[in-house]
């Protein structure tokens, strides 16, 4: 395992994490620099929505990234800091890299931060993670432009279905996530409630309710909805599972 790890975080990958990592960040402020030009062209956000929605992206970021770090440590002594990198840097989801490396160790007879876990299975991880995620990006290739197309057209023959899908389809993500987070099971059978998970993501849910009900009143609760929730999951997850230890 120390080998695998010594080639991990080698020069080499660590080259390859930068040069990933730099197209992301040029993309980023490409994206940026446009959406400026365009808000300033047409003076659609004036300067007081502009700092309100930075002050809201800002906060909204804490909670998700907090989220993300404590996944992303463990699978920096799994696979090493620059596939880490560059994986959590381009998707964002660390669970999904956290289950693609099991799932590639698992099958070269290998598990993660064992003896067994050698730079065959190493390897297999990192196809596993990097295959993986390509659905995301060729979808949003290919079903970009035809999506819009659809949404034009509905929002013309029934905008009502639209915001619904809007509000419904962000709840399914998450009720599924929390769900499979909370809930082990094979095949409908030996059903198993982690409950650890399951308060976490309680807890994180009433939070969202709580605030945003709140945020009527005192509209900066709304701002620190996400993040606060998240914290207070975390937390209320860990207090649990060390309980039930």
């Amino acid at each position: 395992m120390e080998n695998v790890l010594q080639i991990a975080n080698g020069p080499v990958l660590w080259l390859f994490a930068i040069l990933v990592i730099s197209v992301v960040v040029a993309q980023a402020l490409m994206y940026l620099r446009m959406t400026l030009i365009f808000s300033n062209r047409y003076e659609i956000l004036t300067p007081e929505e502009r700092t309100r929605i930075y002050k809201t992206a800002a906060i909204n970021s804490i909670g998700p990234a907090v989220a993300i770090f404590f996944v992303a440590v463990s699978l920096v002594a799994m696979v090493g800091s620059p596939v880490t990198l560059m994986r959590v840097g381009v998707i964002g989801s660390a669970v999904f890299e956290f289950v693609a490396a099991d799932q590639g160790a698992r099958a070269v007879g290998a598990e993660l931060g064992r003896d067994s876990y050698t730079l065959q299975a190493f390897a297999a991880s990192v196809w596993v993670m990097t295959l993986g995620g390509m659905g995301w990006l060729l979808s949003t290739f290919f079903l970009t432009k035809g999506l819009d197309r659809t949404q034009d057209r509905m929002a013309l023959s029934n905008p009502a279905l639209i915001r619904a899908v809007g509000t419904a389809t962000p709840i399914a993500i998450f009720f599924l996530l929390g769900a499979n987070a909370a809930v082990s099971k094979s095949w409908l059978s030996n059903i198993t409630i982690a409950a650890d998970n399951l308060a976490a993501v309680v807890t994180s849910a009433g939070c969202m309710v709580a605030l945003h009900a709140a945020g009527k009143h005192r509209p900066w609760l709304r701002e620190w909805a996400v993040g606060l929730s998240l914290i207070a999951g975390i937390a209320v997850g860990f207090g649990v599972g060390r309980i039930l230890a």
